[in-house]
């Protein structure tokens, strides 16, 4: 029998935004990309708005991506920011904030 992953949680962004969205190291397990009525496209960074970028998610017009990471997901070691963001909203969907295993470094 497999193991079950608990603690998640639910960050939504919504309309247009570049900043930093989780300031505290976490993993990103999972992504709701909800589309406009023309194509878009979400980047995370970590670090900054300028950082590394480790997410780049692209749905087409008036479409719903959902996606769950394999494995232990994307780790975003110091927090997460988002870059670009042309569409209609995102929900991140990682372990929580003080969850362990985390680090700042």
């Amino acid at each position: 029998m497999g193991s079950f992953k608990g603690d998640i949680q639910a960050t939504r962004i919504a309309a247009s935004t570049t900043n930093v969205i989780i300031a505290p190291p976490v993993r990103l397990r999972g992504i709701i990309i909800a589309g406009l009525a023309t194509s878009g496209t979400v980047i995370l960074k970590t670090t900054s708005v300028t950082g590394t970028t480790l997410f780049q998610g692209d749905v087409p017009a008036g479409d719903i991506i959902n996606f769950s990471f394999p494995e232990d997901g994307i780790l975003f070691p110091k927090g997460v920011y988002v870059s670009t963001f042309t569409v209609a909203a995102v929900t991140l969907l990682t372990d929580k904030y003080s969850g362990p295993g985390l680090t700042a470094g």
